[in-house]
């Protein structure tokens, strides 16, 4: 069963942390990080996105490798169609130069020819017999000449339906391709999205878990304390006591009878001795203190609490710090990046260990967290370093600093 003392420093604790939250909630309008749960949401909406992205580019993708084999196939067959026109153009001059030669061979002698063809006849029978053969040669050349035209019609009407085709399938072609390019855009742009998301998810269940491991070591060290006060006000009241005991005891009083001796003549009396001896035991307090292990949200509430003030200026070192963390040009983690030689001042003047000690305000966890948990300040998101403002350097003035 949970005594009194502890209840009551499990109590302060919960009303530090609700202090905290509500100081969270109404400070300055720089964006907050999304919670684990919200990113979570996030990351398996932008999954399904991607699926259903890549399930369309499948199916785009066959689309339009049909289109290209129908292309192929009509590419084919406009050139044969090409070929066979070509083809019946000639048959069409080679009969019609035949029938040429025919009129020019039959009527090139004028009404002569007709006359010789009847003065030759033996008959009106034979007359008539070699009549009806050349009217029948020149009807021969005409049908001919109107089958090879007709021919050559269709063959051009094939040939321009197969090129509109072609061009339709072309357009076709075009569309889709360009719809493919549109969807690989986007594919790519949510994959970015989806990592960026992932990534500050798992940064923020790493800021949860740090912040966890943070409340109960705040919770461990408050019980830790009150034992340890109770205990020295234990041992100070049983010192204390012991030390009485110790006086009184040491406090001694001696009294020696008279004693007297009878001679003859001669009776001495010797007076009582009294001595008094007084011993004074004062005991020594010794305080020996062991230093708790420092989680990385309280190292870096401690540090921003020591370089700046206000949200809006611990979220800026926050940023940079974070920023130096990401970048291979600094140590990749946060402790080392803090400590790193030469780069901030409270860490050798003794300013980083005494808030360490006292530890950091609530907005300094606060803005720890946030920044653990993926929030940046905007106007410095890629900046490495910073100077005061006192300094004259040139650049993102935030909070009494200066970033670049």
């Amino acid at each position: 069963m949970i005594s009194m003392k502890k209840k009551r420093v499990l109590r302060s604790v919960l009303a530090t942390t609700i202090c905290t939250v509500t100081i969270a909630s109404v400070s300055t309008p720089v964006y907050s990080a999304p919670s684990s749960k919200e990113l979570e949401s996030t990351t398996s909406n932008l999954k399904g996105e991607l699926n259903d992205l890549n399930s369309q580019l499948a199916t785009l993708s066959k689309e339009l490798d049909d289109t290209s084999s129908q292309i192929e196939e009509l590419s084919a067959k406009v050139e044969k169609s090409k070929l066979d026109l070509a083809s019946v153009q000639l048959d069409e001059e080679a009969q019609y130069d035949s029938m040429k030669d025919r009129i020019k061979f039959m009527y090139e002698g004028g009404t002569s020819s007709l006359l010789q063809i009847l003065l030759t006849s033996e008959n009106m029978g034979d007359f008539l017999n070699k009549a009806e053969y050349v009217a029948t040669i020149s009807d021969y050349d005409r049908s001919m000449l109107n089958q090879l035209q007709d021919v050559r019609k269709s063959v051009e009407k094939k040939q321009e339906e197969l090129e509109e085709q072609q061009s339709k399938l072309s357009g076709l072609q075009k569309t889709l391709t360009s719809k493919r390019e549109e969807l690989n855009s986007k594919i790519s742009s949510t994959s970015g999205e989806l990592a960026n998301y992932q990534a500050q998810l798992e940064r923020a269940k790493a800021a949860e878990e740090a912040l966890k491991i943070a409340q109960n070591n705040a919770v461990s060290g408050s019980l830790k304390a009150e034992d340890k006060k109770t205990e020295t006000k234990t041992d100070t009241t049983a010192t204390a006591s012991n030390n009485n005991n110790n006086n009184n005891n040491n406090a001694n009083k001696t009294t020696q009878p008279a004693q007297t001796t009878t001679n003859k003549n001669t009776t001495t009396t010797t007076k009582p001795n009294t001595t008094t001896n007084t011993t004074t035991n004062t005991g020594n307090n010794n305080t020996s203190s062991t230093p708790s292990s420092t989680s990385d949200v309280a190292l870096f509430a401690a540090i921003l609490q020591c370089e700046a003030g206000g949200y809006d200026g611990m979220l800026a070192v926050a940023t940079v710090i974070m920023n130096r963390v990401a970048s291979p040009a600094y140590p990749n983690n946060l402790h080392d990046v803090i400590y790193q030689s030469g780069q901030f001042a409270p860490t050798w003047n003794g300013s980083l260990n005494k808030v360490l000690k006292q530890g950091a305000s609530s907005t300094a966890y606060q803005v720890a967290q946030d920044a653990l948990a993926g929030a940046r300040h905007s106007a410095v998101i890629n900046c490495l370093q910073f100077r005061s403002a006192s300094t004259g350097v040139s650049g993102v003035n935030v909070g009494g600093n200066v970033f670049f």
